[in-house]
This record gives structure tokens, C-alpha cells and sequence, in this order.
């Protein structure tokens, strides 16, 4: 079952500089910022209420989030929802039709186990599943 929303993952060009920009428009400030994927990314996580936006920058532009910088210029690149049984989830939604970029979980930033949807089977919306925290 689908907990809650996580966080709203948005792509940019220059992580700094939105980060400047969050913080003079909306008061918003990171409560963490690191490298991801083996360095390949470096991501901020800034709290909003009880949800997150994910700010993702990517540093290997051959990568699947360069990519879609490249052709798609930055903005919102996934919505994060939580679910107490990941490989639950992700069988149930392949049986209701839902396509996956991988064959199975890998981690994620934030340490737990995620999955991406394909955008062409979940109504043009890119979704990151997240497992919990044990």
C-alpha cells in the first residue's frame, strides 16, 4: 500500500545556484546535500512540512538524468511515493500494467531501496517508489 507522497525530485543545471534561489524565493533551506550515485549526481534534499523536494543535479551528463536535462531542460523529473512493501508494490503494479527502468530495486540517496516507473505506462509521470527505513 502507497503511504504518502516522499519528495517531488526536480532536475537543474547548477545545484548551488538553485539552492540560492529556493532559499530567496520560498525561505527554503537544504537539510541535506551530497554526491549520489557514486558521485554521479549531487542532490539536496529540502524540507518542506512533512514532504521533501529533491533538488538532483547531474555531474555525468551520460546518465539518465543528464539526459533528460539535455532534452528536457530542468523541472520536475519524478514524484516520490512510499510504500511499506516495495516488492509488493512493484509486482502489483507490473500486473496493472506499469513498466519499470530496472529489473529490480537499487538504493537510493536516501539509503533505501527505490524503483522508477517508465513515464509511457504510469500516464506520462515518471514515479520513484521508495521502501521505508527498517
Amino acid at each position: 500500500m502507497i503511504k504518502k507522497i516522499g519528495h517531488v525530485g526536480v532536475v537543474v543545471r547548477d545545484l548551488d545556484e538553485t539552492l540560492e534561489l529556493y532559499k530567496k524565493l520560498y525561505c527554503l533551506s537544504p537539510a541535506v546535500v551530497k554526491d549520489a550515485m557514486d558521485g554521479r549526481v549531487r542532490v539536496a534534499f529540502m524540507p518542506v512540512g512533512d514532504d521533501e523536494i529533491e533538488l538532483l543535479q547531474p555531474v555525468d551528463p551520460k546518465i539518465h538524468l543528464g539526459e533528460f536535462l539535455r532534452k528536457q531542460g530542468q523541472g520536475i523529473h519524478h514524484i516520490s511515493l512510499t510504500t511499506d512493501n516495495l516488492d509488493y508494490e512493484i509486482e502489483r503494479m507490473k500486473e496493472a500494467g506499469a513498466g519499470f527502468t530496472d529489473d529490480k530495486p537499487t538504493v537510493g540517496a536516501h539509503g533505501v531501496r527505490i524503483i522508477f516507473t517508465r513515464p509511457q505506462t504510469t500516464g506520462g509521470v515518471t514515479v520513484e517508489l521508495c521502501g521505508t527505513q527498517d
